[in-house]
């Protein structure tokens, strides 16, 4: 099994709703299998501070990240900014979507996707995340 120092989970925070919430939960609880040091949207969602120190907090967590897991179900402007900084730092990411999700070309073009993989329910989560991180090199 693979270790990881960091990993950090991108996804809508903006818009997120319950069921993102319940992915979020999901791919934190399966990630806990590599590493006990995951950032995730929930724990942005529990911040309070600007959005100055919110940006500055993100972009000094990528700096720290070994690995990005990028739920992109809904499309974030936020995460796109925050799967550039990835890409510019050469840090892997693995896309995970609900099946019939448009991923963006410019993030599947970025030469940073290690693998990407979709769902029907939440209970697909887990195995194809286990799948993908098994599959993947870093």
């Amino acid at each position: 099994m693979k270790n990881f120092k960091k990993i950090m989970i991108t996804g809508t925070i903006t818009s997120a709703k319950e069921d993102s919430v319940e992915v979020y939960e999901i791919l934190v609880k399966e990630l806990k299998k590599y590493t006990d040091n995951i950032y995730s949207p929930i724990d942005t969602i529990k911040f309070k501070g600007t959005n100055e120190e919110m940006y500055a907090r993100v972009m000094k967590l990528l700096q720290e990240t070994d690995l990005v897991i990028a739920e992109m179900s809904n499309p974030s402007t936020g995460q796109g900014m925050e799967l550039q900084e990835a890409a510019r730092l050469n840090i892997p990411i693995i896309i995970v979507a609900k099946n019939g999700s448009k991923i963006s070309s410019t993030v599947l073009g970025s030469g940073k996707i290690k693998a990407t993989f979709f769902y029907n329910d939440k209970e697909d989560i887990s195995e194809n995340l286990i799948k993908s991180l098994d599959n993947i090199v870093i």
